[in-house]
């Protein structure tokens, strides 16, 4: 009886010592309306300068300073932050489906709304222009 209840103990406490692993999480697809929507604005310096300044307030803690996911505050989230730099990421989105998960956020994780009348509450040109600075910056 004794070593059943020590073994009992010790796969409890291996059990405790185990990382809780973050659920699946898949990034969620635009709707239809979203995927076929692209930026009124062009990639000019204002456009960019304006997104460098939005992505330095409200995405670099997460995303990195390089859009490599691993910024100040990474380390701290469950499900890790996108990286805009892997080889062809930004390549196979859509201009929508990014406008669509930055104004929504991406449900079950630390991704949060940041379209108007959110919380954080920016404009949609705040967002088209964070996108073309994203693009540009960080798109391989």
């Amino acid at each position: 009886m004794k070593k059943k209840v020590l073994a009992i103990a010790i796969g409890i406490g291996f059990m405790a010592s185990v990382p809780v692993m973050a659920a699946d999480h898949s990034i969620p697809t635009a709707p239809k309306d979203y995927l076929d929507m692209k930026s009124p604005l062009k990639e000019k310096k204002d456009v960019l300068d304006s997104g460098e300044k939005v992505f330095d307030r409200k995405c670099k803690k997460c995303h990195g300073a390089k859009g490599d996911g691993h910024g100040e505050a990474a380390d701290k989230l469950k499900i890790k932050p996108v990286a805009f730099s892997a080889p062809n990421y930004m390549k196979g989105r859509s201009d929508g489906q990014l406008f669509f998960i930055i104004e929504k956020g991406s449900p079950n994780t630390d991704m949060e709304a940041f379209g108007p009348g959110s919380e954080n509450n920016l404009s949609k040109d705040d967002i088209w222009s964070v996108i073309a600075y994203i693009r540009k910056t960080f798109s391989k």
